[in-house]
């Protein structure tokens, strides 16, 4: 089995999302998409949403990339996913994968983040400057050896292209 595993982690509102969409979008391969953010959602705020939920979400999370990889998926995971709840999440999944694994860190200034949070639909957001602050700081580059740094200056089309080129990814 030769599926791929790849990673796209940065801080919020860093253009993850719509990279990770457009490369699902245009793959050619049985490939799944997986947003770390759908899993702080789905639990209601009577169970105290995310925060208090946050290691089933890791295990969720870990468990089903897990499954989608061991049947033959590509999987793209997406997400802030933060060094002190991930790192080791992340090194258990690329050592476990026998196929290709890819990791990608948009390496983006504070003030880049907020650039591209501010051209979004912000009416959505229930989130602005001060917590994203907070965020930020949280997400780092992993040192991993298998961690790609996206600098600041690429335009999505160049990500896109870097990505593709970098992984092999098949894309219509």
């Amino acid at each position: 089995m030769n599926n791929k595993l790849i990673i796209i982690r940065g801080p919020s509102a860093s253009g993850k999302s719509s990279l990770a969409k457009k490369l699902f979008n245009t793959s050619k391969s049985n490939v799944v998409l997986i947003h770390q953010d759908y899993y702080r959602y789905i639990f209601n705020h009577t169970s105290e949403g995310s925060k208090a939920n946050s290691e089933v979400i890791h295990k969720m999370i870990e468990h089903n990339l897990t499954i989608l990889l061991q049947t033959g998926y590509d999987v793209i995971l997406e997400g802030v996913l933060t060094n002190k709840s991930y790192q080791d999440i992340l090194e258990r999944l690329i050592e476990m994968h026998i196929g290709e694994s890819y990791a990608f860190y948009f390496d983006l200034s504070f003030k880049e983040t907020l650039r591209w949070h501010w051209t979004r639909n912000n009416n959505m957001l229930d989130y602005g400057e001060k917590d994203m602050l907070g965020w930020y700081s949280l997400c780092q580059p992993l040192n991993h050896i298998q961690e790609y740094l996206i600098p600041e200056p690429l335009s999505e089309d160049q990500v896109y292209q870097r990505i593709v080129q970098l992984s092999g990814l098949e894309i219509f």
